[in-house]
């Protein structure tokens, strides 16, 4: 007996012996991961964009530390006459409110540049203020009052701006202010904010929808046993250890995590409906300790076989630096081993206590599982007999699918991410309307001196050439260069000496936006709203023709900022999408020739690949881009429907034992597992849907994706396993008459 066969024994005899003292060990801890679930923690930001150690993350953390100091809270004001005299009074006693709140350091809105501009006074009618601002700056004026209906505002703060959003609402839902006009607070602060309080109110929303929907499809699936809505039970149970785990282990969730719920209770009632199914069946022939000890032994291996498979297929996440696909496979893996172990002691142990009956149908009436059952019984047996036109034609789609593939677009858009209906959100994007992007090319540029007269030339002459590369693109450049131009009448000094004295000028905060001491500088290039593609193909041009104006000596440069992010991201994402899918099919391909050393144990890989190419035509037919979770579908879609034709050939193996005629095999096989089978799918698919509900775009559109991949994982397993298994068996019976 080998030691896998061992330990599921020794776990038969434990749960026979002692179901009371299994129950009440899992209470215990059932309880214990309570007294931990504090510890939970949200990540959000570019924290789940990017890994820590990443060059481009360690370089933007730099950036982010010596450039952005100040923590900036965007005003979006709504106003019928934005240059109204009330108004602007009004505004300028809100901003008073706001100074007297720790860590704000300045305001700004139409109403300061006026009176600025008035001599500190506000003019006392429409017109006069009128015709101040009109003698503002032109740039000036547009990044205030960007058209009639509408001025921009701000609020600079240190330390921790999400601290001053909730008094900063409070002031403006007090303030006293003209009728029509309202205000909306927004930022990359409270974008994060809001992002968190949703990321909270999702895992809710997910959680529920799972175990709602997964109700329905037991209660109207799963009529063929007693106790149908049983498997809620230990999947709820598995759910509370992994909190439980995430808070020992103080493993923060992100927005990856929090779309791998409701894909683990899916597995995890797939895992108590295999168990529960054999059980019932177990029952009809033996008592219930022979019974126990089968469906341990027996489910137990199988689904231990298919888990092991599925972790594989979700494993390979870990190669990239993208913490969303890598919170989503912790989070999953944890989960998944957490479902099995619940159900491999738990649910024994309580059907010993209750001495759980088997569902005996009344024979002579109708019995729909058992008529399923004859029906796929006698396609399996047609399949078999002619497997090579079906295994071609399905095998052809599939090529089909791996070829366009690559034609798929990606999206890591914030689009992609966040609900629209966000509110800090939507005010982004009207500001992104009116002024162009909000995340400019940060060029980071670092030199012995780049306050020299030859950095500060280089400087100059870059931005004018990028902006020739990209008329339609880049709106202005902003940096030093650009600051000493303004303060020495639109011109470079020709000298140092001049140089120095021009900078000697400028104001101290005004330098402090490009330098950081003398090595240290940054150009800032405004833009046009940018595709995550158009982003990342800039950042290679940027890249690629740096050194076409001649650069002074010991000057490197790296874009930096939101930027960057955006465009590593998305270059990450097509470097490592091919590569998790073939390295999911390598290692699952491994562990089944390992786990068998069977010739048959190939026989999964051909319903994978059919149902990973047959995910990239419904994507291409249906327009549907790849996101950061939707990248690695390729890799999940080979764990998730491994485990289905992992079933289907376990049970094939085990009654070849006793029909050696492949085809005979095939055919019980199928008779006794294909319902089961299609019940937890369609139930596993139930609890994905709930993907469905999410407010989140990455989470949703991962959400259809993987319900189609479970339904096309049970034509898989269901169809194609038995054309498979067929040509397999023949193959066999070959090699055994060769060697004879």
């Amino acid at each position: 007996m080998s030691l896998v066969h061992c330990f599921y024994e020794k776990v038969a005899d434990l749960v026979i012996a002692k179901p009371a003292g299994v129950l009440l060990v899992m209470a215990l801890l059932f309880l214990a991961s309570f007294t931990v679930i504090g510890n939970l923690s949200m990540d959000s930001g570019s924290d789940i964009i990017l890994a820590a150690d990443d060059p481009s993350m360690i370089w933007y953390n730099t950036y982010t530390d010596d450039y952005s100091l100040e923590k900036v809270v965007l005003l979006y004001i709504n106003a019928p006459q934005p240059l109204d005299y009330t108004l602007l009074h009004d505004l300028l006693i809100m901003e008073r409110e706001f100074s007297r709140i720790p860590g704000v350091i300045g305001t700004q809105t139409a109403a300061d540049a006026i009176l600025a501009a008035h001599g500190g006074t506000l003019p006392k009618t429409n017109a006069e203020i009128t015709t101040v601002f009109q003698r503002l700056p032109k740039s000036d004026q547009e990044s205030l009052v960007p058209d009639s209906l509408h001025m921009l505002g701000m609020i600079t703060a240190r330390g921790d701006p999400s601290a001053l959003l909730s008094p900063i609402q409070t002031i403006i839902d007090s303030a006293v202010l003209p009728p029509g006009v309202t205000i909306e607070v927004s930022g990359t602060d409270a974008f994060n904010d809001q992002m968190l309080d949703n990321m909270t109110t999702e895992i809710v929303v997910l959680i529920l929808g799972a175990f709602a929907l997964m109700f329905v499809g037991l209660f109207v699936l799963f009529d063929s046993v007693r106790y149908r809505l049983l498997p809620l039970v230990f999947v709820l149970t598995a759910l509370v250890y992994l909190f439980g785990i995430l808070g020992v282990l103080r493993i923060p969730m992100n927005i990856g995590a929090i779309g791998a719920f409701p894909v683990l209770l899916g597995l995890g009632i797939d895992y108590a409906v295999q168990f529960q199914s054999r059980l019932n069946d177990e029952l009809l022939i033996s008592p219930l300790p022979v019974a126990i000890r089968t469906t341990i032994c027996n489910t137990g291996y199988a689904v231990l076989n298919a888990m092991i498979a599925t972790a594989l297929g979700f494993i390979v996440l870990f190669i990239t630096p993208l913490p969303i696909l890598t919170g989503f496979t912790q989070t999953a893996i944890i989960g998944i081993i957490c479902a099995y172990g619940v159900t491999l002691f738990g649910f024994p142990a309580l059907a010993i206590l209750m001495d759980y009956k088997p569902k005996v149908m009344v024979s002579g009436g109708f019995n729909l599982f058992d008529t399923y059952n004859q029906f796929l019984s006698k396609m399996a047996l047609h399949i078999a007999r002619r497997p090579f036109v079906l295994l071609v034609l399905v095998m052809m789609l599939a090529g089909v699918g791996m070829v366009i593939d690559d034609q798929i677009p990606i999206d890591t858009s914030e689009n992609s991410m966040v609900p629209p209906d966000m509110p800090a959100k939507v005010v982004m994007d009207k500001v992104t309307a009116m002024l162009g992007s909000q995340t400019p090319v940060e060029l980071l540029i670092t030199a012995p001196d780049v306050t020299s007269l030859d950095v500060i030339r280089w400087m100059d002459r870059y931005g004018n050439f990028i902006q020739d590369v990209y008329p339609d693109k880049i709106l202005g450049v902003s940096g030093i260069s650009s600051l000493i131009k303004q303060y020495n009448n639109g011109i470079i000094p020709y000298s140092q000496t001049e140089l120095n004295q021009v900078m000697a000028v400028i104001p101290a905060h005004e330098k402090r936006q490009y330098l950081d001491g003398i090595t240290s500088g940054l150009l800032e290039l405004q833009t046009v709203d940018l595709t995550s593609q158009e982003s990342s193909d800039m950042r290679k041009v940027i890249l690629d023709t740096l050194g076409w104006v001649e650069t002074p000596p010991g000057l490197t440069v790296r874009t930096t900022g939101d930027f960057e992010i955006n465009a590593i991201t998305l270059d990450y994402i097509v470097y490592y999408k091919p590569l998790m899918t073939a390295l999911a099919f390598l290692m699952i391909f491994l562990f089944l020739i390992v786990a068998y050393r069977h010739i048959v144990a190939v026989a999964p890989l051909f319903p994978i690949i059919c149902v990973v190419g047959w995910n990239a035509v419904v994507m291409w037919v249906f327009s549907i881009d790849y996101t950061f979770i939707t990248a690695s579908l390729g890799a999940i879609t080979i764990g998730v429907s491994s485990e289905y034709t992992i079933l289907m050939m376990e049970r094939y193996l085990e009654e070849k034992e006793t029909s050696p005629d492949p085809q005979t095999a095939i055919q019980n096989g199928v008779q006794k597992i294909g319902a089961s089978v299609t019940v937890s799918g369609l139930v596993t698919a139930f609890g994905f849907s709930a993907l469905l509900l999410s407010s989140f775009p990455i989470i949703s559109n991962f959400g259809i994706m993987t319900v189609i991949a479970v339904v096309f994982s049970l034509l898989g397993a269901i169809i194609i396993m038995p054309a498979v298994l067929s040509i397999m068996g023949r193959l066999e019976e070959w090699v055994i008459h060769r060697r004879s």
